[in-house]
């Protein structure tokens, strides 16, 4: 088994995120990701939209609720099954289809926006996925990439030490056992950037690559999370990067790298 089937045979168990995705479906997070996406489009409608990675489909879904012309791809069948059942509940039609991350099959500058919301961390060439990304994109189309650095506690103690801290914290307030990643460390070895800082990362290659205007928003969780959600991951912010492909006379709004 070579590592990308390796990757979809993680995935192919969708049950349990499947269960967090109808829950952002059903409370205020639907809210905040479509305020958020709003602020993004600038009240454009009718983009088309590729979701990366789409999982059981809420990025996809939220977009083409918006009136946008969203595509969802995805490497795992048990996903995409999911990813159709919550468009039809919520009465949208995004399209979804079976692909590499790093290889799909559109035609160059098809796309007006690229989303990806924790879906770079699990790439065994993420610097080449960004490249075909960045081949996607129409001239001043945009790119906003939502990811976290999930699994430093395997990599530094320190972290580890803070990060059962919050789950056994969670564990007192709710009454339940949640595990911030499993422990499949030989898994998260595989991949180039388990160990990694981002988005310092992130924002090197994008540059390298051609991408101008990069932002990031070092805590976008704190927009879009339950109170939960912000303390059992506050050792792992969910970041947001935002690049332009090609100068744009509208940077992003966010903190400028260089």
């Amino acid at each position: 088994m070579n590592i990308q089937e390796k990757i979809e045979d993680w995935w192919s168990d969708a049950e349990e995120y499947d269960s967090y995705i109808k829950q952002e479906f059903q409370d205020d997070r639907f809210r905040a990701w479509k305020e958020l996406f709003t602020e993004h489009l600038g009240g454009k409608t009718n983009l088309r939209i590729l979701d990366i990675g789409t999982g059981p489909g809420f990025f996809a879904s939220v977009l083409a609720d918006m009136g946008n012309e969203v595509i969802g791809i995805d490497c795992s069948d048990a996903m995409l099954e999911r990813a159709r059942r919550n468009a039809a509940q919520l009465n949208v039609n995004p399209r979804f289809y079976k692909m590499d991350a790093h290889h799909t099959f559109f035609e160059e500058m098809s796309f007006d926006w690229i989303v990806s919301r924790n879906v770079t961390w699990t790439l065994h060439r993420p610097e080449e996925a960004y490249m075909h990304w960045k081949k996607l994109l129409k001239l001043g189309g945009r790119l906003l990439i939502f990811d976290a650095n999930w699994h430093r506690q395997f990599y530094d103690r320190e972290t580890a030490r803070r990060v059962r801290e919050r789950e056994e914290k969670y564990f007192e307030i709710y009454g339940k056992e949640f595990k911030v990643c499993t422990e499949d460390k030989a898994f998260y070895d595989m991949l180039p950037l388990s160990n990694t800082m981002r988005p310092r990362w992130d924002i090197d290659i994008l540059q390298k690559i051609g991408f101008s205007h990069v932002s990031v928003k070092e805590d976008i969780g704190s927009r879009v999370y339950e109170e939960w959600e912000k303390e059992l991951y506050s050792e792992s912010p969910l970041f947001e990067i935002e690049a332009v492909n090609g100068q744009s006379s509208e940077p992003p709004d966010g903190e400028m790298w260089s």
